[in-house]
């Protein structure tokens, strides 16, 4: 059974990824035509590629839920009188 800390864990992978992709990609292609003089090709704007980034992140992030979510749960041990995860 999946508990709600393993669905919180991969509900922030999921958001994270987008955010991240989305962010990065806009930054990418503003940088590339500030600081190295690109001219934009014709029809692709922010809003295009912070759409095709939002998808990728959406994708990967949905891999990494799944990740999360089907991984196996580690118990923690004792070790030396000190809790260990083993990992």
């Amino acid at each position: 059974m999946v508990d709600a800390q393993k669905v919180g864990i991969a509900t922030l992978v999921l958001v994270g990824s987008v955010a991240g992709f989305t962010a990065s990609g806009v930054l990418n292609a503003f940088s590339d035509g500030y600081f190295l003089g690109r001219a934009r090709k014709k029809g692709v704007t922010y809003k295009t590629i912070a759409k095709r980034n939002a998808i990728l992140g959406g994708a990967i992030g949905a891999l990494g839920a799944t990740m999360v979510l089907v991984g196996e749960q580690k118990k923690a041990e004792q070790v030396n009188g000190m809790r260990f995860r083993g990992y």
